[in-house]
């Protein structure tokens, strides 16, 4: 089969991280002359797709509310198993209509390839079940469990050389293996009837992945070295994202410039963090600061009064602003370890404050920190004044800055899967 004949769909759920990628490989495809291309989501990923100009397949209709509280709890997830066994059970319940439509879909017009998003491994499994090939795309490839290394989701480990390090790792990894286990346990019921039988694959690997080819949206460099699967390729970070409409940031010459952004998850956490960036701005006035709420809607920019009471003139705040169109007016940057934000960091060389706040953010900070490339977050105003006049001028950060940035460089993602699509269509021949 000619490759520009493939039949290709891109499966996400309808968030930014997990979206927007796929509709930056989606486009790029589409530049290079594939036409037969889809994108199945949820409603609320029209106006991006309405932006990209891709075709959209709207799925779980009426389910958006369900799905985004799944995603959006108002309050802290972590490691708090009771919290994750909340958010995993609701997951399921949805599921079982996921798989339904998606089975439908696939029967009356099947696709030659499906590359699905992480977090939705249930279409994966179908397409597998129906004859049709899997890939797995993943932003998040700390997430990935390994059998060596530092383990993921324990709060932000980094490697350690000594047998304390080893033992910590080696217990974490258990750990980590036997919640999913329980978990898997608990609800086996749910998993047979989406025909899961196990968590886990013979070899020991997650079944949530594709066996066949693993798109890691990252770059192998800012990771830690672990035994990652054989069907992991680094393809290279994507962090496009669409130009809804927004107000333009204005930069200011002779001043230094800041972009706060907790991305568009974790609502819970945007309003006291735009107090207290209005405290440090306060702190430093020669600063302008950005903040951005992550949100698509009305364009709106506006000055906040600071703690005092006073108009504070370089505090500045945002519903959204794309990142990779204006990250290179930035000195500086307060982020929450989301990797759009954070590779778009790298990609413009803007060393970062990173402050977690859940999921996949403290695995983030920890790497951040560990490679050179930003400072860790306290809560504490004082301490956030001195990291950021220290971004400003460490030279040693810098140094790390253009390094990872030139890196990230050598990646070529669009081409990466291009090459990869054509290599699959040859074994279709």
């Amino acid at each position: 089969m000619m490759w520009k004949n493939l039949k290709i769909d891109f499966v996400a759920p309808p968030f930014a991280g997990h979206l927007y990628p796929l509709l930056e490989i989606a486009g790029g495809l589409r530049r290079q002359g594939m036409e037969n291309l889809r994108v199945l989501s949820t409603d609320d990923a029209a106006p991006a797709l309405s932006i990209s100009g891709l075709e959209g397949v709207y799925l779980l209709q009426g389910q958006d509310a369900a799905i985004s509280a799944i995603a959006n709890p108002p309050y802290r997830v972590k490691s708090n198993p009771l919290r994750l066994l909340q958010q995993f059970s609701a997951n399921l319940s949805l599921m079982q209509d996921l798989k339904s439509q998606l089975q439908t879909l696939w029967q009356a017009c099947p696709p030659d390839l499906v590359i699905a998003d992480f977090t939705l491994p249930v279409s994966g499994i179908l397409a597998q079940e129906m004859g049709l090939c899997w890939w797995t795309s993943t932003p998040t490839v700390c997430a990935i469990e390994t059998q060596t290394g530092t383990p993921s989701y324990l709060g932000g480990l980094t490697p350690g050389q000594n047998l304390p390090s080893q033992i910590r790792d080696f217990m974490g990894r258990k750990l980590i293996r036997g919640f999913k286990t329980g978990v898997e346990y608990g609800f086996r019921n749910e998993l047979r009837s989406l025909n899961i039988p196990s968590i886990y694959l013979k070899n020991g690997e997650e079944r949530i992945y594709s066996p066949t080819k693993i798109l890691g949206l990252g770059m192998q460099e800012f990771e830690f070295e672990r035994d990652y699967p054989a069907a992991l390729e680094f393809i290279g970070p994507l962090t496009a994202s669409p130009l809804f409409s927004h107000t333009p940031p204005r930069f200011q010459q002779d001043v230094r410039h800041v972009l706060v952004s907790l991305g568009t998850h974790i609502p819970w956490a945007k309003d006291q963090a735009a107090q207290f960036v209005q405290q440090v701005a306060a702190q430093m006035p020669h600063v302008h600061f950005h903040f951005s709420y992550g949100k698509v809607g009305e364009p709106r920019c506006h000055h906040l009064n600071n703690a005092s009471g006073n108009i504070s003139g370089n505090t500045y705040y945002y519903d959204y602003l794309p990142y990779d169109l204006y990250m290179a007016h930035f000195d500086a940057a307060i982020i929450h370890g989301g990797t759009g934000v954070l590779y778009s960091c790298i990609k413009a060389g803007v060393p970062m404050l990173v402050w977690p706040h859940d999921y996949d953010q403290f695995d983030h900070a920890a790497r951040i920190v560990h490679q050179g490339i930003g400072l860790r977050f306290k809560a504490d105003l004082n301490h956030t004044v001195q990291s950021l006049h220290q971004l400003f001028s460490d030279q040693q950060i810098a140094r790390q800055m253009t390094h990872f940035q030139k890196c990230l460089n050598q990646y070529d993602p669009t081409m990466a899967v291009l090459n990869l699509v054509k290599q699959f269509a040859d074994t279709l021949l």
